[in-house]
């Protein structure tokens, strides 16, 4: 195992006061018991206001990947974890390089990510680069992975492999082919309810690509594995006809074996979709499709009809919406960054029914600056975790990544804490459509235990003016306080389960 690199910055010490007398004593001990009254009233008010949530405690914080020279000008962003139910020290890690040219890199831990080692996969040959990954075990520990090759100097898609390890990602089976070029934003899912594993890939076709655009219309489509990836059955297009310009689709294995796969339909936005200079002052729409039978059609609902993005975004990359399950009670979860309010807040959404029908967003940031990219996370024993990028009112204020938990199914939470350093966005890749100039990745990484949660993000603390160095940076979380009172059951395998 590979030492953990610390990034954190460790606390100052402190004196210890001295008693001289014995009246010195008796006064010490007075001011100690009034600041130990205080702390507990303090207390006693904290634990009203919060309604009695969990409160997630910040552990340290540990760069992920291979350590590479302070001078190579390196970006990292859109990490993707997976926990193995057969041992939940074992997590498995994937995210995109953007610089110094288009690449991907896997990782792994075996305790629960407080050290990461590179994992053992190899690319297929005659294969340059790989780009975006995604991941997830199966029931019987097994590590499932897709991942694109890149072929030329940009970051359009050649192919999409699939490969497996059955020792935690120490070393991984050949990887064989399963998509053709041109398939973007490649997502999988583990339905660890049949035995062998069901495998379920989404992924974005659009009718053609140019540069920074896709031209109408577009199509999330999926395909389904019953022999855990032995062989895949017809491709099925997920979105309705009717929308012409699809994206960022998750799939979710829900209750009962349900495949549901929530997209955004970008409506007549010319702008992102195509690269046609402007801004884009329309709405979108968070649309989740679902399918009872295994794969072979799905039906729609409308999370939300008024989705008022907060930045331009290039569309071979846009920013995800987040969805996760709580399989034992039917409900489903998805939030997003949306502006209707003025500025990029995170939202959240509610179904109970399996996603039939939808509640109404409700705010769940801090409310302070602007939140990005939210990641939702259901524990074994019910919590909902979310995390979220939060940035500092104007262009060059400090970022933190907050992680907030609810112990009533997100009706309530309990107040965000700061899981880093705050760093700055200005270091972040230039975006050739964001107004802001940075572009922070597609999504968190994020998994849930009863009394932890591990969290991974792009963070620019070790970099600068010289370097632009962005690194991926995890860091596990503590839960104290009041949770649900719900018997433990096994951990799930796949990111937002």
């Amino acid at each position: 195992m590979a030492a953990p690199t610390d990034v954190t910055e460790q606390p100052s010490g402190s004196v210890n006061p001295r008693s001289a007398t014995n009246r010195m004593r008796a006064a010490v001990l007075l001011l100690v018991g009034g600041l130990l009254g205080l702390v507990v009233v303090a207390l006693l008010v904290f634990a009203k206001e919060d309604g009695g949530q969990p409160r997630p405690v910040p552990l340290q914080n540990v760069q992920v990947g291979e350590e590479t020279d302070e001078a190579i000008v390196r970006a990292a962003s859109s990490p993707t974890v997976a926990v193995n139910p057969t041992n939940v020290s074992n997590l498995a890690m994937g995210y995109r390089i953007e610089r110094p040219s288009f690449s991907c890199g896997v990782a792994i831990s075996y305790d629960a990510g407080r050290s990461w080692d590179p994992s053992g996969l190899t690319l297929p040959p005659d294969t340059e680069r790989c780009y975006t990954t995604s991941l997830g075990f199966a029931k019987d520990g097994a590590l499932h992975l897709v991942f694109i090759t890149l072929a030329g100097p940009g970051n359009v898609p050649s192919a999409a492999w699939l490969t497996r390890s059955v020792d935690g990602g120490r070393s991984f089976e050949p990887a064989k082919k399963v998509l053709e070029q041109e398939k973007f934003m490649v997502r999988l899912a583990v339905d660890n309810n049949t035995s062998p594993a069901r495998l379920f890939l989404t992924w974005v076709e659009p009718a053609s690509v140019g540069l920074f655009q896709m031209a109408p219309p577009s199509s999330v489509m999926s395909i389904v594995s019953t022999d855990g990836g032995a062989t895949f059955g017809q491709r099925v297009r997920v979105s309705d006809a009717k929308r012409e310009r699809v994206g960022a689709p998750v799939p979710l294995v829900g209750s009962g074996g349900a495949l549901h796969v929530l997209y955004q339909d970008y409506g007549k936005d010319v702008f992102d979709f195509q690269n046609v200079q402007g801004r884009y002052e329309g709405t979108f729409e968070n649309v989740l499709a679902t399918s009872s039978n295994g794969g072979g059609t799905f039906s729609e609902t409308v999370v939300d009809a008024n989705v008022r993005p907060p930045e331009p975004f290039l569309v071979f990359i846009p920013p995800f919406p987040a969805i996760a399950a709580d399989r034992e009670n039917n409900k489903l979860y998805v939030a997003w960054s949306d502006a209707r309010g003025g500025k990029a807040a995170v939202l959240l959404s509610v179904s109970s029914d399996g996603g039939k029908s939808w509640g109404p967003p409700k705010r769940v940031d801090d409310a302070r600056g602007e939140a990005f990219l939210p990641q939702l996370a259901v524990a074994p024993n019910g919590r909902l975790d979310v995390a979220y990028v939060s940035v500092a009112e104007g262009a060059g204020g400090p970022t933190e990544v907050n992680l907030t938990s609810s112990g009533d199914n997100g009706k309530t939470f309990g107040p965000a804490q700061a899981m880093n350093r705050p760093f700055f966005r200005e270091l972040f890749p230039i975006s050739p459509r964001r107004e802001a100039g940075r572009d922070l990745g597609s999504a968190l990484a994020l998994v849930s235990k009863d009394s932890e949660a591990y969290l991974a993000w792009p963070d620019t603390r070790r970099g600068g003016s010289d370097t632009l160095r962005v690194d991926i940076v995890g860091a596990p979380a503590s839960i104290e306080g009041n949770g649900p009172a719900r018997r433990p059951r096994p951990v799930g395998s796949q990111q937002g389960s």
